[in-house]
């Protein structure tokens, strides 16, 4: 099923899906009688249920349909559910900012977070909408909106439950980790009901939570192996792999959310994928040729459902730009590739000190709204200690003190851009053969990106597998194998058989840098509120110490008061 077709076929859909106050009820139904209603699904029930379900992806893939964000009283953009994420994870890390001098992003950079935060309420909502819109989905079917009348349809309609139980799993894999003993919904909580936290007790609620999906999801990869085990399913929709994927995140953080590792878990799971993508690529594993076949402009090829070479982006985010279709079609939002490139740079001045253009990006716009820091910068190898040339290919489309730029943050102030950081952006519009950039084959400068959003890689799998096997959960022999296959793609010398967790750690930083796990990972590494400092942590020029708190966020104010939930601890 082509992307234009089964996409935007949600947009109408998905628009009469509106969210009256955000969170706090999960009511969705239809507020406009001329609109599309699920009285109708009946008159064309296969029609109907690839709208429904693709209104549901459509949430993960921009702010809301027709320009509507669903988020309201919140940037259209930073309420798509990629750059949300972004927020979370990383722009209070060691890897980035996000320097406008916004009131409550001007807090959240450093890692001050009271619970009346606009972005905390925004971020918290993109989460439990897409909840909702999964839930929505299944309890329409449920209900029997379709007129089922034939097993294929009914066949159809099973499997587009089971995507939208693993895209629910995806989202509650964020709220989990970032807001601890959140409230839970699934298809049996009726629409306009409450959603409940499941204990008063911090700990013990965020592990019911983790249980309740983790089993949901079991549930789900065992079916598709007993059922369909070559699972393959079309370009845009989840199926097996990501599933699988999902559980090797929640199993690689169980120690985290519940108390009691699973480094076994982990790494059965993160095997199994392997088992099934581990081939073609770079040197038969999997992996793209060159890393930034992820995160060009047609990274689309490079997704796991495709049949032949590299199979690397498991859970893809698509985009595709209106100037590559015939009628004007696409899909494009101001968050993903067009975020993680646009954001990072922009046009120097003649008479800058240091040197950046669009143009170098294959783009049209360029915010100067995102700087990293320097302690990040550090973790990569190089060759002179102005750390402007390194043989790592994946700092190629970084700025550095090579273009002028200062590594040091003397601020976190956009006044400050070209001054205060360097830039690293992975993402980009050129297209990217196996051998590096095609500028003959790509498209042309755009605004808004048209490249896909990887949220998960092959790449992280097998680093997830090389952890629990280094915490005891697999084979150490194997960790170093997966490990040096990520360093031969960078460029880099084999690491002995003297792996250590540090160097992991390290590596994992440097391949996955800005995808929305920085948090988690330091959080799981005993590195986030204390033991390692960053540039401007807890608003200190030379960082210091989080709050004992803020090893997740704290639940909106407005909605814990009016839903009756307990607080995090702490806030």
């Amino acid at each position: 099923m082509k992307i234009n077709k089964f996409f935007l076929a949600g947009s109408m859909l998905a628009a009469t899906l509106s969210l009256g106050s955000c969170v706090g009820d999960l009511d969705l139904t239809p507020t406009n009688p001329n609109e599309l209603t699920p009285g109708l699904f009946k008159d064309d029930p296969k029609g109907y249920l690839e709208k429904a379900i693709a209104g549901v992806y459509l949430q993960y893939a921009t702010y809301g349909a027709n320009g509507d964000a669903a988020v309201k009283n919140f940037d259209g953009g930073m309420s798509t559910f990629q750059r949300a994420m972004w927020i979370l994870e990383e722009c209070n890390s060691d890897e980035g900012s996000w320097i406008p001098s916004d009131t409550d992003y001007g807090t959240i950079q450093y890692g001050l977070v009271p619970a009346a935060n606009t972005v905390v309420m925004g971020t918290y909502s993109r989460l439990y909408i897409n909840i909702a819109m999964c839930n929505q989905f299944i309890q329409t079917v449920n209900a029997g909106y379709f007129n089922l009348d034939t097993p294929e349809l009914q066949a159809l309609a099973d499997e587009y439950i089971r995507q939208a139980r693993i895209m629910r799993a995806g989202a509650y894999w964020y709220a989990i980790d970032n807001f601890g003993n959140v409230p839970y919904a699934d298809e049996s909580i009726a629409m306009g009901s409450v959603a409940p936290q499941l204990s008063t007790n911090f700990s013990e609620g965020r592990r019911l939570v983790y249980e309740k999906v983790v089993t949901d999801l079991e549930e789900i990869v065992d079916w598709y192996k007993a059922n369909d085990p070559n699972n393959m399913p079309a370009y845009g929709q989840v199926g097996l792999d990501v599933a699988e994927a999902i559980l090797v995140k929640f199993y690689l953080n169980a120690e985290v959310y519940t108390g009691t590792a699973a480094w076994d878990k982990c790494y059965q799971h993160a095997e199994s994928i392997i088992s099934r993508l581990g081939k073609g690529g770079m040197d038969n594993t999997g992996l793209c040729q060159n890393y930034f076949q992820n995160f060009g402009s047609n990274n689309s090829s490079y997704v796991s459902c495709k049949e032949n070479g590299a199979k690397e982006i498991i859970w893809t985010i698509p985009q595709h730009h209106t100037s590559l279709d015939p009628e004007g079609r696409g899909l494009m939002s101001y968050a993903n590739a067009t975020f993680m490139c646009n954001a990072w740079i922009g046009d120097s001045s003649d008479d800058a000190d240091y040197t950046c253009h669009i143009a170098d990006y294959n783009s049209n716009n360029g915010w100067k709204c995102i700087v990293t820091r320097p302690e990040f910068v550090e973790k990569f190898n190089w060759k002179d200690v102005d750390m402007s040339q390194s043989d790592d290919v994946r700092v190629k489309y970084w700025k550095t003190s090579k273009d002028g730029f200062n590594v040091q943050n003397i601020s976190l102030n956009q006044a400050d851009w070209g001054n205060n950081g360097y830039l690293a952006v992975k993402y980009n519009n050129w297209y990217q053969d196996d051998n590096g950039e095609n500028q003959a084959s790509s498209p042309a400068a755009t605004d808004q990106l048209g490249g896909d959003y990887a949220m998960i890689r092959l790449a992280e799998i097998y680093l997830s597998a090389a952890e629990a096997a280094l915490n005891g959960g697999g084979d150490r022999a194997k960790a170093l194998t997966y490990v040096n296959y990520i360093r031969k793609r960078a460029g880099l010398p084999d690491i002995d058989a003297n792996l250590n967790l540090v160097q992991l750690q390290d590596e994992r930083c440097r391949e996955l840098y800005t995808e929305c796990i920085r948090r988690s990972d330091l959080i799981r590494y005993g590195k986030w509120i204390s033991g390692y400092t960053w540039s401007w942590k807890g608003q200190v020029r030379n960082g210091t110490d989080f709050s004992e708190a803020f090893t997740v966020y704290p639940l909106p104010s407005t909605t814990a008061a009016r839903n009756g939930y307990v607080q995090n601890p702490g806030y």
